[in-house]
């Protein structure tokens, strides 16, 4: 068959097929470039040193309490986020609210202005002298004096993630929004003329519908939270004496210290560790799409 009698339209589609994997190598070579060269040059510093940084940061005196650190810290954002988020999702839903776009748009000014803005504004709000969380509660009686959120070894990690779940709460209550969006009104009538009340609606048709969300979300959260460091940073810079240093703070001040093993040490520990979420990310994608066809 000659090429003068292939159909015009017949070529047209050949070419149109060719271009999606076209546009999709400079993707592909940049996203290489980004992520992989610094993974592979992090895993063969580290061999390359023999161990050396591991050896050094397992042996440090405070590894434990940063360990703890990022643990305690990981757990309260993700369930923190997920609470307030899937919480503030079903108000949003509620059909007696009224201005529910008005309030979307004010829900979602944490998530939107820069981690150090947000940073800066609860610094000042936490602060144990001037700040308007103290004094508020003081004028309420809560409290008989001021608590020193950022100062206090044993409220301090709960105090930034406090902030962490201010900022990433909005991004649950986005996503679980337009999950619940997209049940149909009809499941919930067959439910009421079959007797259910609130609850039971709530365990047997909600939650089952946003189950595939919600784990997205926990796990999105939970990666955050593992690379989180602006907002530490910039209330507490990882004190007192520690008490809210986590991995990424840890890795901060190896750096400014001009201690490259140590850095590279750090750097290999959370990409493990990120390894672990990102696996447990794309088998709840792929258990997603799989439901979907």
């Amino acid at each position: 068959m000659s090429v003068r009698n292939i159909p015009a339209g017949a070529v047209g589609r050949r070419r149109k097929a060719g271009h999606p994997v076209a546009l999709i190598v400079p993707a592909l070579l940049l996203t290489a470039v980004l992520m992989i060269v610094p993974i592979v040059t992090t895993v063969v510093r580290v061999v390359n040193d023999g161990g050396e940084g591991l050896s050094r940061l397992f042996d440090m005196p405070n590894i434990d309490t940063v360990l703890l650190n990022t643990l305690v810290w990981t757990v309260a954002a993700v369930a923190g986020g997920m609470v307030v988020g899937c919480f503030g999702a079903l108000v949003l839903q509620s059909k007696h609210l009224r201005g529910v776009a008005l309030w979307r748009a004010l829900v979602m000014v944490p998530w939107i202005i820069p981690g150090v803005v947000a940073a800066t504004i609860w610094r000042w709000t936490l602060s144990t002298d001037y700040g308007i969380l103290n004094q508020t509660l003081l004028d309420l009686g809560v409290i008989g004096e001021p608590v020193r959120w950022l100062s206090d070894p044993d409220v301090v990690l709960w105090a930034v993630a406090l902030i962490q779940i201010w900022v990433t709460a909005p991004f649950v209550m986005l996503m679980v929004s337009a999950a619940l969006s997209g049940i149909p009104e009809e499941r919930y009538e067959a439910a009421r003329l079959d007797g259910a009340g609130g609850r039971a609606i709530l365990w047997n048709i909600v939650l089952p519908a946003i189950r595939t969300t919600t784990g997205i979300c926990v796990l999105t959260l939970a990666i955050w939270a593992l690379n989180s460091f602006t907002i530490i940073y910039v209330t507490t810079s990882g004190g007192p004496a520690g008490a809210s240093t986590i991995l990424p703070i840890l890795l901060y001040q190896a750096f400014q210290n001009g201690d490259q093993t140590l850095v590279y040490a750090v750097a290999l520990v959370q990409l493990l560790i990120g390894a672990v979420f990102a696996v447990l990310f794309a088998r709840t994608m792929r258990t997603d799409l799989e439901e979907q066809s």
